[in-house]
């Protein structure tokens, strides 16, 4: 699984570095941007008319494409991981692919995190599927794919380990652990190779933390916990008000109001990088970044809210970026910190939005290590990360962005505890291999063949060779002791070594020896329904299985040369509950 969690990885990263590539060569070379994301270049009649009928464009796009293709991005991810085996259909992300290349070049305000995610997470999913793996397998391959895109992407390994566990596959086990860090570390490389060796948000920090400044901490931790509360509420609303709407007039509507904003806030549209670096170098005034706040939280709650094929996970950084340097602007003006104490607070704020959109407090925290690469950010951050994760789930009462909005399509999942690893446990691990099988009719001197293999259970075939049902070892025993009491053997010597006499009427008759007489298993012995299911079901799905089926064994297969299925073992309601 380490190999194959490095191969993910490569793959992984390879096709989202394809998607970023393809993203800013058209910006520059499309658009003619002097750099990627830079729209304020754009007269300011394009940058309304750009987004405005992008927006339609897609829309009306979308209309044509299936309906079961138009499901997307992160959200789509967690369903599919947790619902249907980690199994990922290719036409999503075809879909995904090219509709966030277009939405972002268009300028609507949204990141491309979310879209690698899906990305990267469909090629793990590709490849257990094209090796036959088991389902926990996938998993794995599937959390490897995610977590080498957002290492691609943002160039933080660590924190990608972090985020794809918190946020995808929300399970801590060292089988898992070690193939999604070497899937990191493949996405780290490729954007070393293709992008250089810094992080995504080049910001140095050079501060150290006052005592006086803790309360000021304390506050940007409360005003972001707000404002995610804000931004995940807009989505929820947003969801219930317009998912009725037509697609064209969603996409549509939300162009036009990113064009609108666009015309004069340029700053917040597509992705926004370039725009938090600015302010972490106190390029803008305290005016402008409280409109730069409330425009690109508006605009990217409502972006995701309409049903937008782009991510969430980018506008967090920005929003919370933009706030984190409206207090260091603050401060820079009434306490006269030095001018390089606002990226501090920038990345800060970055962080503590991040870990409260999401609900992943320990990813926000190690991204703001890797972006800064100062250990002395950890206490300053772990205390504003916490503030803002608290205010928004406890005081305003908002889960995770990604739940949030499974709850509000009504798809909301029942999930496992972190550390509960029944969900990365195939069937095969534990499953009884000490069986053999039979057809529903034999005869007593095949039935005496199969016991002399002592098996612990006996699997009964129908005539088309399909398994109906098991029979315990013991029970097997017992029928044949009871057979052989009730049927004692014909040539018994007497006493004087003599054999019997047989009557010659006896001897006429058509009476069967017992050896040859016929036995129905379903009928003469007791037999446990079962259930035949593929060898590759991980416990929690097998528990599933049990209680739709209503039967307490199921019976391991796997399709060899197709249409033949070979089985490997039994699996009892008993077996599976000593694994709790």
């Amino acid at each position: 699984m380490a190999i194959l969690g490095l191969f993910a990885g490569l793959i992984a990263s390879a096709l989202v570095t394809l998607f970023r590539l393809t993203l800013e060569s058209l910006q520059i070379y499309f658009l003619g941007l002097p750099s990627p994301d830079n729209y304020s270049a754009l007269p300011i009649e394009w940058r309304f008319w750009l987004p405005a009928l992008g927006g339609i464009i897609l829309g009306i796009v979308f209309m044509f494409i299936p309906q079961a293709a138009r499901a997307v991005g992160v959200g789509f991810v967690i369903v599919r991981f947790h619902r249907a085996q980690a199994d990922l259909p290719w036409p999503n992300a075809i879909v995904q692919f090219f509709s966030a290349v277009w939405g972002l070049l268009v300028g609507l305000s949204n990141g491309r995190e979310g879209p690698g995610v899906h990305l990267g997470a469909t090629a793990g999913s590709l490849l257990s599927h094209y090796l036959d793996l088991p389902h926990n397998s996938a998993r794995t391959l599937v959390g490897c794919g995610a977590a080498a895109a957002i290492a691609a992407s943002f160039n933080t390994p660590l924190a990608a380990v972090i985020l794809v566990l918190e946020l995808i596959v929300r399970q801590y086990t060292l089988a898992t652990f070690i193939p999604v860090i070497l899937a990191a570390s493949a996405g780290a490389l490729f954007s070393t190779l293709f992008f250089g060796d810094n992080p995504a948000f080049n910001i140095q920090l050079y501060h150290s933390l006052a005592l006086w400044e803790v309360p000021v901490l304390v506050l940007l931790g409360l005003v972001i916990g707000a404002f995610a509360a804000t931004y995940i509420h807009i989505t929820e609303v947003s969801i219930h008000r317009t998912w009725k709407w037509p697609l064209w007039l969603r996409f549509g509507l939300i162009g036009v109001i990113t064009g609108l904003v666009g015309m004069y806030l340029p700053q917040v549209m597509s992705i926004s990088y370039d725009s938090v670096g600015l302010a972490a170098g106190a390029k803008f005034t305290l005016l402008l970044l409280l409109f730069l706040i409330v425009a690109k939280l508006l605009l990217s709650a409502l972006t995701h809210g309409f049903g937008l094929p782009l991510g969430s996970i980018g506008p967090t950084l920005v929003i919370g970026g933009f706030t984190g340097s409206a207090f260091g602007t603050v401060l820079l003006h009434f306490t006269q910190i030095p001018v390089s104490d606002v990226a501090y607070y920038t990345v800060l704020g970055m962080g503590a939005m991040m870990g409260a959109t999401l609900q992943a407090p320990l990813a926000a925290l190690t991204a703001v290590i890797e972006l800064t690469g100062d250990t002395g950010a950890i206490m300053p951050a772990m205390l504003t990360i916490i503030i803002a994760s608290l205010t928004s789930r406890t005081l305003f009462g908002k889960d995770g962005i990604y739940d949030a909005v499974l709850f509000a399509n009504s798809q909301q999942l029942r999930l496992l505890s972190l550390w509960h690893n029944a969900n990365d446990i195939a069937i095969s691990s534990i499953i009884n291999r000490n069986f053999t099988e039979a057809p529903a009719q034999c005869s007593v001197s095949e039935l005496k063949k199969l016991k002399a293999a002592t098996p612990e259970w006996l699997v009964v075939r129908d005539d088309s060779r399909q398994p109906i049902g098991v029979i315990s070892g013991y029970e097997l025993d017992r029928f044949l002791s009871t057979l052989i009491t009730h049927n004692p053997p014909e040539e018994i010597a007497s006493a004087d070594g003599k054999l019997p006499e047989i009557p010659e009427a006896d001897m006429r008759s058509d009476k069967q020896e017992p050896a040859e007489r016929i036995v129905d298993l379903t009928t003469e012995l007791t037999m446990f329904p079962a259930k035949a299911v593929d060898i590759g079901l991980t416990l929690i799905e097998a528990r599933e299985l049990m209680h739709i089926n209503k039967v307490d064994v199921l019976i391991g297969q796997r399709t060899t040369i197709p249409p033949f299925k070979r089985t490997f073992g039994v699996l009892t309601r008993s077996l599976l509950e000593d694994q709790a």
